[in-house]
């Protein structure tokens, strides 16, 4: 899946920003996962500016240029309905803490995705 940048996402604060370190407006972005909470935001987890970073964006700054979705996604629906598509292995309890550890299965799971997506 992947999307285009319509606006500046504001600051963690709230604030509105004129740029933003992450994203650039009118550029592509591939999307590795979403969370959609009920009464809530959607969320989109994208591949950032520097081409390796990950981070979430509000769904609003967004629009789809393709939405085909990668075969190696999973959908859960977990507590309150929290939808979650993603690589399942992502999904797996503690999988992010892992990551951020630099547990080597963790990033290699992770790096293996990116690859598959390029």
């Amino acid at each position: 899946m992947k999307v285009i940048c319509t606006k500046v996402p504001p600051s963690p604060s709230g604030e509105t920003m004129d740029a933003s370190p992450w994203v650039s407006v009118d550029a592509e972005y591939q999307v590795v996962s979403v969370l959609a909470e009920p009464d809530r935001q959607v969320q989109l987890q994208i591949v950032t500016d520097d081409g390796r970073s990950l981070a979430w964006f509000d769904s609003t700054n967004f629009m789809t240029v393709d939405g085909a979705m990668p075969a190696s996604w999973t959908a859960r629906i977990g507590e309150g309905g929290v939808l979650e598509l993603a690589p399942a292995a992502w999904l797996a309890a503690g999988f992010w803490e892992a990551y951020y550890d630099g547990e080597p299965s963790a990033v290699d799971a992770v790096e293996s995705e990116l690859q598959a997506l390029r």
